[in-house]
């Protein structure tokens, strides 16, 4: 028996049933698309494409650096990763948007030195580890942020080293959390070792003596913060800690004074992790400062220092 329907008739159902899957696809599409990007997402994303961008840099085929200086943006990127959503990137770069973002389709990009392009990468990480709510993103932002500073410094001297951050800018600044502590511990073993180098490491010209004068002076900045005095005041008993010199002193003082900083750095990164913005940002500025020491004693600069050890066969200072 033939089917009375019409040929319409007998398509019209499985066109309907396509419909509605599309339909539910194009809306579960625009569902997410519409859905706000989480605030940790976003920086993430940033962090990520402003990684990239930086990979691209043309300078970095010219500078005798220019391998290193890649293999630090690498190690971050990995630790940035995976890759974000499409959607992720560009609503961070609407938020926030690069000078070359700013200036539109058509505008010549990677206008900016590698130094400069490095600091204000660094000071756009610094703030979003201020803000992150996921510890370990607020470290590896951190940590990005730290390294990128000394890089950039290295690069382009004095001038070019950014300000991560601005302690006591805010009510909160002499607040202080469990996390401040140890990074209070061992700023001040730092000292105590830095002062105890000083009269091994030759005449005051020598090479090493001026990173380690400033050396001493930044860790006297550190302990004079509003956080490092909360620290205090909530525990008095720190002061009466009693140290004991690295033991790479005996051997080579510079290597001593590069473990100092090392210490240093892996507390700073803990704080990070683990600290409200006022902790954060003193423990921001340790981690550039313990970085930018540990670049000039050794030559080369921690990709992501405190959280992730770089591949190396020698300590800062050796051979």
């Amino acid at each position: 028996m033939t089917d009375p329907r019409t040929p319409a008739r007998r398509v019209l159902p499985p066109l309907l049933t396509v419909l509605v899957v599309l339909l539910a696809a194009v809306g579960g599409w625009w569902l997410g698309a519409a859905r706000p990007v989480p605030p940790d997402e976003a920086a993430r994303a940033d962090a990520w494409s402003r990684t990239e961008a930086l990979l691209r840099h043309p300078s970095l085929e010219a500078l005798a650096e220019g391998a290193a200086v890649r293999a630090d943006l690498d190690r971050q990127l990995a630790a940035l990763g995976p890759a974000p959503a499409a959607r992720v990137p560009a609503a961070a770069r609407a938020a926030d948007p690069s000078p070359a973002d700013a200036a539109g389709p058509g505008a010549p990009a990677d206008t900016e030195d590698l130094p400069g392009a490095l600091a204000r990468s660094a000071e756009t990480l610094a703030r979003d580890a201020l803000d992150a709510e996921d510890p370990a993103l607020a470290a590896v932002l951190g940590a990005t942020a730290a390294s990128r500073a000394t890089t950039a410094g290295q690069l382009g001297g004095d001038a070019a080293v950014p300000r991560l951050c601005a302690p006591g800018a805010d009510p909160g600044s002499g607040a202080t959390t469990p996390a401040a502590a140890p990074l209070w511990s061992a700023l001040d073993r730092a000292g105590y070792a830095l002062e105890a180098l000083a009269a091994r490491t030759g005449p005051a010209g020598a090479p090493a003596g001026a990173p380690l004068r400033q050396a001493r002076e930044d860790v006297a900045d550190l302990l004079e913060a509003p956080v490092a005095r909360g620290v205090l005041a909530a525990e008095p008993g720190l002061r009466a800690g009693a140290y004991v010199l690295p033991r790479e002193v005996a051997e080579d003082p510079l290597r001593g004074a590069g473990a100092a900083a090392g210490d240093v750095q892996e507390a700073a990164a803990r704080a990070l992790a683990q600290g409200g913005p006022a902790t954060r940002c003193w423990a921001l500025q340790a981690l550039e400062r313990a970085g930018t020491l540990r670049a000039e004693l050794g030559g080369e600069v921690d990709a992501l220092p405190g959280v992730l050890p770089d591949d190396r066969s020698a300590a800062p200072g050796a051979p």
